[in-house]
């Protein structure tokens, strides 16, 4: 199936501001409904801003002469478990999962995929720190998995189908000999009760990551059941899955359709096609409101049709 990762381009479409885009679940959902209507993929990204979960928390994007870790750790140690129980409520969320249930009403047998962010990635958005900094914090880290755990069983409860969980990056996740932290353990502890959660509600869970580093993959495999895969970074063993997901780079949809389809033929993803081993195919990041619309609109329609003439 191919859902590609497009959520507030919707606001571009509809002429509306991001603000009006996302604060207005009527207008939301209607504009998630043309973004269906007009480009007729496999299903709806119905919540795709991975942003705005630590914004929500209270991140913002720290200046060059402000320092606002310590301010945001300390509220996280504090008061975090207790504004996590109120967070389906604030309203940002509550829209988005307000907007979930209607369309699953109004288009009932349409798939719905959410993008969350990772712990990994929420935990530097909210204080700042590196990639392996958090890493090598379980508890910063697990409180931030608590907070992406509460948001699974949100959208869980409000009827998506399909979880992207993003993450920007991760460290090696290899044991340094000289090493006193395992990585993948302290990662093992934040992904499995959000795997578990989503596989209740009987979602469909992968983890994503921007940065791929195929040292990783081994682990990984380990850690989760279904990564979303690089298109050029495809496995070499695939004997372990029956499906794979796959991102596609976003600027691919602006290519011609001969550079899409060479792109897909060297890749190896229209062999997946052919043996009907294609999971998933979407976007490695959200579709931008400045992307050339005329060739992205002809750029999906090539992905659509090639995935139509599958076995």
């Amino acid at each position: 199936m191919f859902i590609p990762w497009v959520f507030t381009f919707g606001a571009e479409l509809e002429g509306l501001s991001n603000s009006e885009f996302l604060e207005d679940p009527t207008k939301l959902s209607n504009a998630l409904r043309s973004i269906h209507n007009y480009f007729q993929a496999d299903g709806i990204v119905c919540y795709g801003d991975v942003s705005l979960l630590a914004e929500v928390l209270g991140s913002r994007l720290p200046s060059q002469n402000s320092s606002p870790e310590s301010e945001l750790l300390k509220k996280l140690t504090e008061d975090f478990e207790e504004h996590l129980e109120k967070l389906p409520q604030v309203s940002l969320i509550a829209v988005a999962l307000e907007v979930t249930k209607r369309l699953n009403i109004l288009l009932p047998e349409t798939l719905f995929l959410s993008v969350i962010p990772g712990p990994v990635t929420l935990a530097c958005r909210l204080t700042g720190q590196t990639v392996g900094g958090v890493c090598a914090d379980s508890k910063l880290l697990g409180t931030a998995s608590k907070a992406v755990l509460v948001m699974t069983k949100a959208l869980g409860d409000a009827g998506i189908d399909l979880l992207i969980v993003h993450e920007d990056a991760l460290p090696p996740l290899n044991k340094a000999e000289n090493s006193q932290v395992d990585i993948s353990k302290i990662l093992r502890r934040s992904y499995t009760p959000i795997w578990n959660t989503a596989k209740f509600y009987e979602l469909s869970p992968m983890l994503m990551l921007k940065e791929w580093l195929p040292e990783n993959e081994e682990i990984l495999h380990k850690l989760v059941k279904d990564i979303v895969y690089p298109a050029n970074k495809l496995p070499t063993n695939q004997s372990h899955a029956k499906s794979l997901a796959v991102s596609i780079p976003t600027a691919l949809l602006e290519k011609s359709p001969e550079e899409i389809h060479e792109f897909l033929d060297i890749h190896g993803v229209s062999s997946l096609i052919a043996d009907s081993k294609l999971f998933l195919l979407t976007t490695d990041s959200e579709i931008p409101p400045d992307i050339h619309k005329e060739h992205m609109i002809r750029g999906i329609k090539v992905l659509r049709d090639v995935l139509k003439k599958s076995p």
